[in-house]
């Protein structure tokens, strides 16, 4: 009886991973083994681990091509406003996009080690908001990097099973999957997220052993010949105003960090450049629209970014009344 009652374990046990690895190796939730046409239509895999989806689109990527080394765009949400597409079509130089939303300081950091170590590269524009130099914060990366490098091991997580679900869901019954949308309360979105940035930056200690990190990967990249320009996105004026006024000391020890290196800092005041409230669509978003304004504005900033360190950039072209579309 008990040998009986193993053997049904063991034989439903089977069944049950067999199962699970089956549909995940089916569904291929992060396009693993998807052609690059099909990668980035799958919403759900995207929203559920971006680090994980980014690693192996951009690996998949790579193997497709060969030959030239590719230029890239890293960090949080207000990087991956730029259009890789468009600001290849701008500067002549391919371009890959590794920023995704809610990217840490830790977890840029971890993405641009990784990419030295394995991959050839170009040029890279590390996007570092202020509300991002927090220290002492968990993240993920490592973990995606490790399940990017073993996606057979992947295949037996309930988080690639979760996926799948989600993925299936969405292509056989047509329920879409989007990320969850922000509850404001009587607050509008700009007022909401200020409390929340607020809130965070005054519990959060300088990142001193994250910095140190950055400044060693800058150096690594330096001597290997690979320029960093890092860039502090344009976010909306009241945005700017909290920074400048509430964190005064902490803004002007971010802004000293960063004017030591290659830098264009779309938040400096200048004539020809001008990130009107109307032009964001949060307190550190650009409307989709406008979104394009941002891909221009660096394309022509970086060529002088090392040679004028902390000088902000001209953006010619940037106009009143002009309107972009993301490429």
């Amino acid at each position: 009886m008990e040998r009986r009652f193993l053997t049904l374990f063991a034989a439903t046990a089977l069944l049950l991973v067999g199962g699970m690895f089956g549909i995940n190796c089916y569904v291929d939730p992060f396009a693993r083994w998807a052609s690059p046409a099909d990668g980035f239509e799958r919403a759900p895999a995207y929203t559920l681990n971006r680090r994980l989806f980014k690693l192996v689109a951009f690996d998949r990527w790579m193997a497709e091509h060969q030959g030239q080394p590719p230029s890239l765009l890293i960090g949080d949400s207000t990087a991956n406003q730029i259009s890789a597409a468009e600001l290849t079509k701008l500067t002549g130089r391919p371009w890959y996009s590794l920023a995704f939303g809610g990217a840490g300081l830790h977890e840029t950091i971890e993405m641009v080690d990784h990419v030295l170590q394995h991959y050839p590269v170009a040029e890279i524009a590390w996007g570092i908001p202020f509300a991002r130099m927090v220290g002492d914060v968990e993240g993920d990366m490592p973990r995606s990097i490790d399940m990017a490098a073993a996606p057979m091991r992947h295949m037996l997580t309930y988080e690639a099973l979760q996926a799948s679900m989600l993925v299936l869901r969405a292509t056989w019954l047509g329920i879409p999957f989007d990320d969850p949308k922000l509850d404001t309360g009587d607050q509008d979105v700009v007022t909401y997220q200020l409390s929340r940035t607020r809130t965070e930056l005054a519990g959060r200690p300088w990142p001193e052993e994250e910095l140190a990190r950055l400044t060693g990967l800058l150096e690594q990249a330096r001597r290997r010949g690979i320029p960093v320009t890092l860039f502090s996105p344009p976010v909306h004026p009241r945005t700017n105003d909290l920074f400048t006024a509430d964190f005064a000391d902490r803004y002007a020890r971010y802004q000293r960090f960063l004017s030591g290196h290659c830098l264009i800092d779309f938040n400096k005041p200048s004539p020809r450049q001008e990130w009107r409230a109307e032009l964001f669509s949060d307190s550190s978003h650009l409307a989709f629209e406008h979104r394009s304004l941002l891909t221009r504005a660096l394309a022509r900033a970086l060529p002088a970014a090392c040679a004028e360190p902390t000088t902000s950039p001209e953006v010619i072209g940037l106009t009143r009344s002009g309107n972009g579309t993301q490429g």
